[in-house]
């Protein structure tokens, strides 16, 4: 799916955007010793355990890396968050701030300060970027390392390697079968054997041949709440593939800042 662009920074908004999550920095503690295997059902309590957020607000400084086959750009962004609601920010390469962003429910505003302009989406302009359809929440979970697109509807399958518990919404020999079917969206959850964390999100879409890899790195205990210090993200589409990469610092939680952006009445709208 071809995407949309108004700029540089309108691309590098879209990276932010399917990024956010959090970190700083710190190892953790495994326990050499030999644990217990999960059943089924305790994976799956796991895993829908983790998609609780038990904090309102949420602020960071993430450096972020962006690659397709056109180019390859570094930025900076900051971001803040209220859980549910909305986030927004500042987009910077080097000491300059370029660009300014908000994301609520159903839009997206962007100013680009470079060019005195400014333009306002709704969700089909993040969806063309990921190649198949995306809700505010998709980058909410994203954001927070969270769990994307559980449901307590759906049967998940089970099966465990030394490493992972994996539970996925679809069996490998049905694809085939199902391949036709345009809402179809398959998913796999890799929860750690050692640390019990999410580390992997593996995210298929047949119907617009889209393959979307998710990988969490690094978690860091913030009270309670184990944040990636790290995300990787591979996008594959028909005509090209992006690479994503997230270095998160500065994280605060429950410390609420002002979200809104300014448009000055001389900006235009982008083309």
């Amino acid at each position: 799916m071809k995407i949309k662009s108004h700029s540089l920074f309108t691309i590098l908004l879209g990276t932010l955007i399917l990024s956010l999550h959090s970190c700083h920095t710190a190892e953790e503690v495994i326990d050499d010793q030999q644990q217990r295997r999960l059943n089924e059902k305790e994976a799956k309590e796991l895993l829908f355990a983790k998609s609780q957020i038990p904090f309102y607000c949420f602020y960071s400084k993430v450096g972020i890396d962006f690659t397709d086959s056109n180019r390859s750009n570094s930025f900076k962004a900051t971001v803040k968050m209220r859980v549910d609601s909305a986030f927004s920010g500042t987009l910077s390469v080097g000491p300059v701030i370029g660009a300014s962003y908000l994301v609520t429910k159903d839009s997206v505003f962007f100013t680009d300060k470079m060019k005195n302009c400014y333009f306002k989406e709704n969700f089909n302009y993040l969806t063309a970027i990921f190649g198949t359809e995306i809700e505010y929440q998709f980058f909410q979970a994203l954001m927070l390392g969270l769990p994307l697109g559980l449901d307590e509807e759906i049967k998940y399958n089970y099966k465990h390697t030394r490493d992972y518990y994996i539970l996925s919404s679809y069996k490998k020999k049905d694809l085939r079968r199902i391949e036709g079917e345009e809402d179809a969206i398959f998913v796999q959850y890799y929860l750690n054997t050692t640390t019990h964390n999410l580390d992997r999100i593996a995210i298929q879409v047949p119907s617009d041949t889209v393959a979307i890899e998710i990988d969490y790195q690094n978690r860091i205990a913030y009270d309670s709440f184990m944040l990636p210090e790290q995300t990787h993200i591979k996008i594959v589409q028909p005509k090209d593939s992006i690479l994503i990469n997230l270095d998160f610092g500065s994280v605060k939680l429950n410390e609420c800042k002002e979200i809104d952006i300014n448009i000055p009445d001389s900006y235009v709208k982008c083309k």
